[in-house]
């Protein structure tokens, strides 16, 4: 019966994680579709460059805090699970694909940064600390936010590693890494020929 209410949980997990922040306080607070502006992407960068660092910064709040807080549900509300840390992978996974693939923009969403960050925070706070310290020392060095969001996302793979993490954990890292690798192939291609906007 607890995988059926796992099962459930997941479900529940991608239907929240879908939520677009961006795409949601733009048009609240700024009256405009923030898919038209800028790089047209609803996550927290764009979000700070064409509506401002207000909106930005309550844009990461939420789409880090939402993946966050469902690994701190799924923790406690499975807590007395035998496969506890491999459904908590699962519920980081879908909270993830949730925020790139959200059924509520036909699955046209976020890069998936803010969302990463903070299921592993939650999930191995440790690693994901570590992924913070790594984004901000590289955009500081670089300026870029697609860099310092590289670098940082495969920090958590080297991370887990390093910390003997569950091979769960190692194997949804480097999956997401891919995901993510993927969302930003127009920014790896303008960092390429040096045409990517810095900050």
């Amino acid at each position: 019966m607890i995988f059926f209410y796992q099962f459930l949980y997941l479900i529940f997990t991608y239907l929240v994680a879908s939520i677009p922040f961006g795409l949601l306080f733009g048009k609240i607070f700024a009256k405009t579709d923030i898919r038209n502006l800028g790089s047209k992407n609803i996550g927290a960068t764009n979000a700070t460059r064409v509506l401002g660092k207000k909106i930005g910064f309550a844009t990461l709040v939420c789409d880090a805090g939402k993946g966050m807080i469902l690994v701190i549900i799924g923790r406690f509300s499975f807590v007395d699970s035998n496969n506890l840390h491999l459904f908590l992978v699962l519920v980081s996974l879908v909270s993830i694909c949730a925020h790139i693939y959200p059924i509520y923009l036909k699955f046209q969403g976020g890069k998936g940064i803010a969302t990463t960050i903070g299921t592993i925070i939650a999930l191995d706070f440790s690693v994901g600390m570590l992924a913070i310290c790594f984004w901000i020392l590289t955009f500081v060095a670089f300026r870029i936010s697609a860099v310092a969001s590289l670098v940082a996302v495969f920090s958590t793979t080297i991370f887990s590693t390093a910390y003997d993490a569950p091979f769960s954990q190692i194997v949804m890292c480097w999956v997401v890494f891919v995901l993510v690798f993927f969302r930003h192939k127009e920014n790896i291609l303008r960092i390429l020929t040096g045409e990517e906007k810095k900050m």
